[in-house]
């Protein structure tokens, strides 16, 4: 029997204006293939389009849309269907990192004073940038305690 999580807290990621301007790429390309149709080089045209929209969907498939804390499971949502879910059976602790943090990067912003790491027990570490770390960090610990305190064994 499937037993549906109950959302505690959702957060948005914080994107900082160094990403941003990499997630702008696809419209200087766009601007390059109407350049090369105005030239008349439409395979270069073709071929630029093509990476422009490889590109857009590499974007859209692989950024965060929301950190989302739930009953028992701490869950990434990306683009579409796509998501990373880090059940809480598996989640160690969830601190601001010290010094170097090696794992899998979901982090929109390159400063690690917003960074939240997530260590697993098994795997590697997650870090991810949510808009209010504290608040977040807050409600996910708060939440893996409760879950470690009804599921004593």
């Amino acid at each position: 029997m499937y037993i549906m999580d109950s959302v505690i807290y959702e957060d948005a990621p914080r994107y900082d204006v160094y990403l941003k301007s990499i997630m702008v790429l696809p419209v200087f390309f766009i601007a390059f293939a109407i350049y090369y149709l105005i030239v008349a080089e439409f395979e270069a045209a073709t071929t630029m389009l093509a990476a422009t929209l490889l590109m857009a969907a590499i974007f859209w498939a692989i950024f965060p849309r929301k950190y989302i804390v739930l009953d028992s499971k701490f869950k990434i949502a990306l683009g579409g269907p796509f998501s990373v879910n880090v059940p809480f059976d598996n989640l160690e602790t969830a601190t601001k990192p010290e010094g170097l943090t090696i794992g899998f990067n979901f982090a929109t912003c390159f400063s690690n004073n917003r960074t939240v790491q997530i260590t697993r027990k098994k795997g590697w570490h997650v870090n991810i940038t949510p808009t209010d770390r504290d608040l977040f960090l807050e409600q996910l610990n708060k939440a893996l305690n409760e879950w470690r305190r009804s599921n004593l064994r």
